[in-house]
């Protein structure tokens, strides 16, 4: 005896009437500031182990992205405050 009915496939009008009903491409959730380029960061084995090192001691570790992320935008609000 099975518990619940077997599904139901739908008729061929229901599926007619999807795709003739259309819809809107598919955008990625981008916020408006989003916009993004990307480029290529050279970093020496020193800065790298250093790196890593910082990011061992917290508790979550960061990503490498993440961790640059927050260095850069500490300095750049360091240098705001001097201006």
């Amino acid at each position: 005896m099975p518990i619940r009915s077997k599904p139901q496939q739908p008729g061929e009008a229901a599926i007619n009437a999807l795709i003739e009903k259309g819809g809107s491409v598919a955008t990625p959730d981008e916020p408006h500031h989003a916009k993004t380029r990307n480029f290529q960061l050279r970093l020496n084995d020193e800065i790298r182990e250093r790196i890593d090192r910082a990011c061992e001691k917290r508790t979550v570790k960061p990503s490498w992205h993440a961790y640059i992320m927050e260095a850069i935008l500490e300095k750049l609000k360091a240098d705001e405050r001097t201006e």
